[in-house]
């Protein structure tokens, strides 16, 4: 539904709002969605645990690293180092997997990762 025959309190001239269809509004929104980051039950009860904060800064950096790794072609897993931070993040569906303080990394092995990113 478009709005575009308002009139002003004052006059009779026509003024535009702005206002954007509902097509329009669905469209942007799901492209926000496709963008986004999802973070997995999984994750987010590591980052409780870990006391781990993941703020809208870091998630901006972690969805320009998942761009990134889909601009090389990795469409699985990879490991994205962020200073003391590790995230395994699947690049197909857009998932933060996992995530590790880097203290707690030593003797563990990471498997199925297509790429590293630092970021």
């Amino acid at each position: 539904m478009t709005v575009n025959n308002i009139r002003g309190i004052t006059g009779g001239k026509r003024e535009d709002f702005g206002l954007t269809t509902a097509k329009q509004t669905t469209e942007s929104f799901a492209g926000i969605l496709s963008q986004t980051l999802k973070i997995s039950k999984h994750a987010s009860e590591r980052l409780k645990f870990q006391n781990i904060n993941l703020d809208e800064f870091t998630l901006g950096k972690l969805e320009e690293a998942v761009k990134k790794a889909e601009q090389k072609g990795l469409k699985n897993d990879v490991l994205v180092l962020d200073g003391n931070k590790a995230y395994i993040v699947n690049v197909k569906n857009r998932v933060v997997v996992t995530v590790k303080d880097v203290s707690s990394l030593k003797d563990n092995i990471f498997t199925n990762i297509d790429g590293v990113l630092m970021i």
